[in-house]
């Protein structure tokens, strides 16, 4: 998606020489600022931020210029200690100047500058120093009205008196407002955001108004995508629950019609604009999708998510100059540890051991490596917690502060590689120095032919069936079957395969056009595909995703004019896949595994 906009790539490639060590400088003075009274850095950090504002805001760059002004806003409100919760504060500005680099660097290549691709770190910023979040002016609502109750699935409606309206959604509204709190502080988050959604379906019916309707309809939508996690837990998000915790109190209060009247079009906006973001599978999110189009307003044709990941992810030469440069100093850190031999040295070096563990979390966390920055956050603290209490390390202490920074080196010689998080496989107690890469190779090359395949069967169907782009599907889907082979994942197999047989047998020897509906089904096949790939990559449950994927291959065989599943049992493999599932249930977890699951 290249913009049209040459001439900013050109003016851009003018100063970058000057605007990327000046956001490196921002970005070390930011690190060394840890206490929120060490003022010191942070003015610099501050003072620097408003220099790259200025060339930005001359530059036309408006996504960048958007995201320079709301971190010098972050880092003034620090300053003056105007926010409520430091942390996040701080977690919220070291994302924005990770997310300024990587969005400039894009531009440069010749990307548009889009600043909804940004909204969300905008709006975190925002909601870090407790402002009113930015609308998503892209997101439009349709001018014949909101969606109809054939869309949302119900016409029931329950009419109550103006008191007996305000006892129920006063109890509505304690329900909702004990779900959130129970979010916030992580406590069974999926069972406190289910809670919510039921809320939101109750004032459905409470409510005649087709505009009050949908705005309860998104709400759920928006609380199912959180509760399977089709959609990140961020500060934005709890902001805008909040506040629809407060639209049910001011519903009750001032009946129906007022509320409809002053309910405000940004509040919808907001709301849609999340759902927009959320993953694909939830059947009310999906619905909502439909409904409002979603995805009509993206440019060419690809998914926000799609846009958010490409302009959000850290680049290479980022992973491999931090990860590289963290390594020098957990090296260094390893020479302090030996130190520490000596036990007359031990207080004064454990301090600085503290602070530099402590500050290599802040690192990991900043591109990108969230699970290992919390890990040595927490090995920070309890460093910390020694030192105040004045704690001889022993031998045995020292050798598992070593092992964490050895594998803390794996996980990062890893990323700089490759790009990937390999830190629960790493930190498993079970893991040994064994080597993953080649697996992870093998299906890190599948996903990039899935991608390709992806790509090619859109332009196939874009481009007036464009048949020769079937050609080079096929050709993804082979290596893929291969790698599949060697990987001994037979269980995928019948999805890549099935999928080679639809187009070699039937649409490529025919000639033939297929269906929308059946172009939809096939490209669910690759979908499932992907995500099943995916979470074995990650080490997750991909087993759950095929037998909804074997389904997809028995609608896409009564598609086809070939019969598709002649060799096929689909039931056979759905009762494998589910033996699979239960042999792997009570398989002892490691150590990690059961201290992650005892956590709430």
């Amino acid at each position: 998606m290249i913009s049209d906009k040459s001439s900013l790539a050109s003016r851009l490639g003018w100063i970058i020489g000057e605007l990327e060590p000046a956001i490196e400088q921002a970005r070390e003075l930011f690190a060394q600022y840890t206490q929120p009274n060490d003022g010191g850095e942070l003015s610099s950090c501050r003072e620097a931020c408003r220099q790259i504002w200025g060339v930005l805001d001359v530059l036309g760059a408006d996504g960048a210029n958007m995201l320079a002004k709301e971190l010098v806003a972050l880092l003034d409100a620090l300053i003056q200690h105007k926010v409520s919760n430091v942390n996040a504060a701080q977690e919220a500005a070291a994302e924005g100047l990770l997310q300024l680099s990587e969005y400039l660097k894009h531009l440069q290549d010749g990307y548009a500058d889009l600043p909804v691709v940004v909204l969300p770190t905008l709006n975190n910023l925002r909601a870090a120093r407790d402002a009113a979040l930015l609308s998503e002016h892209l997101v439009f609502l349709p001018e014949a009205g909101h969606a109809t109750d054939a869309q949302i699935g119900t016409d029931e409606f329950i009419s109550l008196t103006a008191d007996r309206l305000q006892q129920v959604t006063t109890k509505l509204r304690f329900y909702f407002q004990k779900a959130l709190l129970g979010w916030f502080k992580s406590e069974h988050a999926p069972r406190m955001l289910q809670a919510t959604g039921k809320v939101s379906n109750n004032l459905l019916v409470l409510s005649q108004a087709q505009r009050l309707r949908a705005l309860w309809w998104i709400t759920g939508a928006l609380s199912e995508s959180l509760e399977q996690g089709r959609l990140e837990h961020s500060v934005a998000i709890k902001m805008l629950m909040g506040r629809i915790e407060r639209e049910i109190r001011r519903f009750g209060e001032v009946g129906e019609a007022s509320f409809d009247r002053s309910l405000p079009d940004e509040l919808l906006k907001n709301l849609l604009y999340y759902i927009g973001l959320a993953e694909s599978g939830s059947e009310q999110t999906d619905k909502v999708k439909a409904a409002y189009h979603l995805d009509l307003y993206l440019p060419q044709g690809e998914t926000l998510e799609q846009l958010r990941q490409h302009y959000a992810t850290p680049g290479r030469d980022l992973w491999h100059a931090v990860a590289h440069s963290v390594i020098e100093e957990l090296k260094g850190l390893q020479t302090t540890l030996e130190g520490m031999q000596d036990e007359a040295r031990q207080p004064e070096l454990l301090r600085k051991l503290a602070d530099k563990t402590s500050h290599i979390a802040g690192t990991l966390g900043m591109i990108g490596l969230g699970q290992a920055a919390e890990l040595t956050r927490l090995l920070g603290d309890a460093l910390m917690g020694k030192k105040e209490r004045q704690e001889e390390q022993t031998l045995d202490d020292l050798l598992h502060i070593s092992t964490h920074y050895v594998r803390l080196e794996k996980v990062l010689e890893e990323y700089a590689r490759t790009g990937f998080d390999t830190t629960e496989t790493v930190f498993s107690s079970g893991h040994e120095g064994q080597d993953p890469g080649s697996a992870r190779s093998l299906m890190r090359t599948a996903q990039t032919e899935l991608n390709k395949a992806q790509t090619r069967i859109i332009a196939f169907y874009k481009e007036g069936w464009a048949f020769y782009y079937l050609e080079e599907v096929i050709t993804s889907l082979e290596s893929i079957s291969g790698a599949l082979n060697i990987m001994e994942a037979q269980e995928l197999l019948p999805l890549v395969d099935t999928s080679l047989r639809y187009l070699r047998e039937d649409l490529l020897a025919r000639q033939r056009q297929p269906s929308p509906e059946e172009l939809a089904t096939f490209a669910d096949v690759l979908t499932l595909t992907e995500a099943a790939l995916s979470a074995r990559l990650q080490d997750e449950d991909y087993l759950s995703l095929l037998p909804t994927g074997y389904e997809k291959l028995g609608e896409l065989d009564r598609h086809s004019d070939v019969a598709l599943l002649d060799n096929l049992d689909l039931d056979a493999l759905t009762q494998e896949v589910e033996a699979k599932k239960k042999a792997k249930h009570y398989v002892m977890p490691t150590l990690y595994q059961r201290l992650r699951q005892s956590n709430p």
